[in-house]
């Protein structure tokens, strides 16, 4: 199981499935924000129109979190880690064990925000229709459900960072077999978003003859900001992991003979040609990699002391542990060189427990990138 991330900073409210919930600085300054331009909406700013400005804020920012564990809630129930659900300026996000996603998972786990909204907006609606309550909790009331189907309405938007394009890239992953083709699809579909929020926002009240609201445009040209280079994120990493497509240790290995720590240098030589090897790994009396040298710094040794020079001469230590399986691909070596850089220079490769190859980390980072 891979390393937790390192938590994020800010005030902690417990935890929910084993994931820690933060709140970072930033939200208590957009609800401070979000509280003025709802207590300013009638036109005068009061103490008691600010409390209720403050109180539709905080009933934005809790359906954020509804929203959010419902995310946690379906991971959990795939039986993977969640790491954090986390409260941000602009909404949050929920971190989890993501390694070897299928669509299914993936799609059904970004559906599980929206749909949370959508169902607990609509309950709430209803509630508010029976005039149950009236007055000032009423109109709380109706508030909390038009703020849960705003948020269902815009994390469904088909295109990324939205929910609605992790689920299109599901679906395109499904149907082509490839999560990069998926992941090129959504992005463009967030950039085609980001476009078209600010053209709703221009063109809507241009075309019933009035000048575009500051306000929605406002608003417009700061989602863009938010959602264009997310978009254009995600493009250059579905470009990143279509390179990545068939890569393992084993495609980007060179060759190794492994040999026992007490004999020479002519030995080991002899035993890279009958390999066909390029690089030898040292084996320790346990019989495990121990170190490695490159058959060109073997055969820098003078031909006539190749006989009686042992291998502590010419070999690199290798840190036990520091090794990678044949068919590791290119998700395991990333996690991997996540793990080990700055420690060693390489992996030895191994297949059924022997070494078969040498990979140099330097070489799997630009293959990788």
């Amino acid at each position: 199981m891979p390393p937790q991330p390192r938590p994020t900073k800010g005030f902690s409210l417990g935890t929910l499935v084993g994931a820690r919930i933060i709140v970072q600085p930033s939200t208590l300054v957009m609800l401070a924000v979000l509280a003025f331009i709802f207590a300013s909406g009638s036109g005068e700013v009061s103490s008691r129109t600010f409390i209720l400005g403050l109180s539709l804020a905080v009933i934005l920012f809790a359906s954020v979190f509804l929203h959010e564990a419902s995310h946690a809630l379906v991971v959990r129930a795939f039986g993977r880690r969640v790491d954090e659900i986390v409260l941000t300026l602009w909404g949050g996000h929920t971190s989890f064990d993501a390694r070897n996603l299928t669509p299914a998972v993936a799609g059904v786990t970004a559906l599980a925000g929206p749909a949370a909204n959508l169902v607990l907006g609509l309950g709430i609606m209803g509630a508010a229709g029976l005039g149950l309550l009236t007055g000032l909790p009423g109109q709380i009331l109706a508030w909390a459900g038009y703020a849960n189907l705003l948020l269902a309405a815009f994390n469904a938007l088909p295109g990324i960072p939205m929910d609605g394009g992790r689920v299109l890239e599901s679906l395109v992953w499904a149907m082509t077999g490839k999560r990069h083709t998926g992941m090129l699809v959504a992005a463009w579909g967030g950039r085609v978003v980001a476009i078209g929020l600010v053209l709703w926002a221009v063109g809507t009240p241009l075309l019933q003859g009035q000048q575009p609201d500051l306000f929605s445009l406002v608003w417009a040209v700061l989602l863009f900001s938010i959602l264009w280079p997310a978009a254009s994120a995600a493009l250059k990493h579905s470009q990143t992991v279509g390179r990545r497509i068939g890569v393992t240790a084993g495609t980007l290995m060179s060759p190794a003979a492994p040999v026992p720590y007490d004999v020479t240098v002519a030995d080991a030589l002899v035993t890279a040609e009958s390999y066909g090897a390029t690089e030898i790994v040292v084996l320790s009396a346990d019989g495990a990699p121990a170190g490695r040298f490159d058959v060109g710094i073997a055969r820098s040794v003078p031909e006539e002391r190749r006989p009686a020079t042992g291998l502590d001469a010419v070999a690199m230590p290798l840190p036990r542990g520091a090794s990678v399986e044949l068919d590791d691909d290119a998700e395991r070596l990333v996690e991997r060189l996540r793990e080990w850089w700055g420690k060693t220079d390489a992996w030895v490769v191994l297949r059924d427990g022997e070494p078969v190859g040498v990979l140099r980390l330097l070489d799997a980072m630009n293959a990788l990138r």
